[in-house]
């Protein structure tokens, strides 16, 4: 099998001929190998050009030539259909630069006024948001609106070209996440203290947020399926039980968990869902309550809660499992030791197939080449049907 039939195979929870080799690279190992500053793949100076943070086909390309380098399954989720939003404007200006960062303002038009964002994008690091759009909630919800444009002539061919960019090397997903404080994140300011105040102070204004979120999801979910752009369906989000606690997440985003899994499989579309950080009664959520295929990247303690010997245990039938190896304590650490735990992983999901062995998270940007080049390895010799 070559690396993108595998993927398939184990995604579709079928036995393949190994487990597939696919840690989370990402965007700091990728562009750490192009020996260029970071912030050139999001900015062209010269052109005045401003690339998009999650829809970047600079990313795109160097992710998967590291893939390619290391000989690694590619899982591809950088790039998103375009929308054709006539009323709503963007403008990128920098407006710092010294040796080791830049910083930009974006100034987002809309019919009801104008709102501003700030990103720091280092030297040697993926860029920051440091000020997001909505800076006072209740004032400024009129705008929420504005960030859920149109679902009317959507372009996909960008996608498409992604999933044939990556061709064998592996697949490609497209996000529809259910309502979460940390997609609340995204566009409101403060941080989880202030958005976690939020959520408490103005239950209505929440409430008003989930109902907008899901319908306009679902709908964007149903065109995203009859394109057939992808080969899966990305939901969750990252630390959506690291952010909120189980019942935040069972009041606010499980129903949108619900309704996408089950759209995904009324349309045989695989759904996968991403929740570094804590996770285990997730996983118990999902597993008893939705459609979910796939689930990842189980993380251990400290900066997880999962045991994925014991989850392959209780729910290795029900979904497929892709991780858990640590990012720091066994990324970071000797070759020696990266092969033990790929070995343990394996050993204690591998059974009946449904397993990808993956990291925890993203991959550190100074995670040593030759820990990765070893998970191939492992996965060659031990992963095998």
């Amino acid at each position: 099998m070559n690396q993108r039939e595998r993927m398939l195979c184990t995604l579709r929870h079928k036995i393949p001929d190994m487990v597939p080799c696919c840690p989370d690279l990402s965007v700091m190992v990728p562009l750490k190998m192009k020996k260029r500053p970071f912030w050139e793949f999001y900015i062209n100076e010269k052109e005045s050009i401003f690339y998009d943070l999650y829809n970047n086909k600079n990313l795109l390309e160097a992710y998967v030539d590291a893939c390619k380098y290391f000989g690694v399954a590619a899982w591809a989720w950088y790039i998103a259909p375009i929308f054709k939003n006539e009323d709503v404007k963007y403008k990128n200006e920098i407006i710092e630069k010294k040796s080791d960062r830049i910083v930009t303002r974006t100034i987002m038009t809309t019919p009801e006024g104008e709102l501003w964002a700030e990103t720091v994008f280092p030297i040697n690091n993926p860029p920051s948001p440091v000020r997001k759009f909505i800076k006072d909630f209740k004032k400024e919800f009129k705008f929420l609106k504005y960030f859920y444009p149109s679902l009317d002539n959507m372009d996909f061919n960008p996608v498409m070209e992604e999933k044939n960019y990556v061709g064998d090397q592996g697949v490609n997903a497209v996000g529809v996440f259910p309502p979460s404080l940390s997609h609340l994140d995204s566009f409101v300011d403060g941080g989880l203290g202030n958005i976690g105040i939020i959520y408490y102070d103005y239950p209505q204004l929440i409430s008003k947020y989930k109902e907008m979120h899901e319908e306009w999801s679902m709908k964007y979910l149903k065109k995203i399926i009859d394109s057939e752009c992808c080969d899966e369906i990305l939901t969750g989000g990252s630390g959506l039980m690291t952010w909120q606690s189980p019942k935040i997440t069972r009041n606010l985003s499980l129903d949108g968990i619900k309704q996408i899994t089950k759209i995904c499989k009324d349309n045989n579309t695989i759904s996968h869902l991403h929740c570094c950080g804590f996770e285990n009664e997730l996983v118990r959520m999902c597993a008893e309550e939705t459609d979910l295929d796939v689930i990842e990247p189980l993380e251990i303690p400290p900066s997880g809660d999962c045991n994925i010997k014991e989850i392959k245990q209780k729910h290795g039938n029900k979904l497929v499992l892709k991780g858990n190896l640590h990012t720091s304590k066994v990324m970071l650490a000797d070759v020696k030791t990266v092969e033990a735990a790929a070995i343990k992983c394996i050993e204690e999901a591998k059974e009946g197939g449904g397993f990808i062995l993956s990291t925890g998270d993203q991959c550190g940007r100074d995670t040593p080449y030759e820990n990765i080049f070893k998970l191939v390895k492992v996965c060659e010799k031990y992963g095998r049907y």
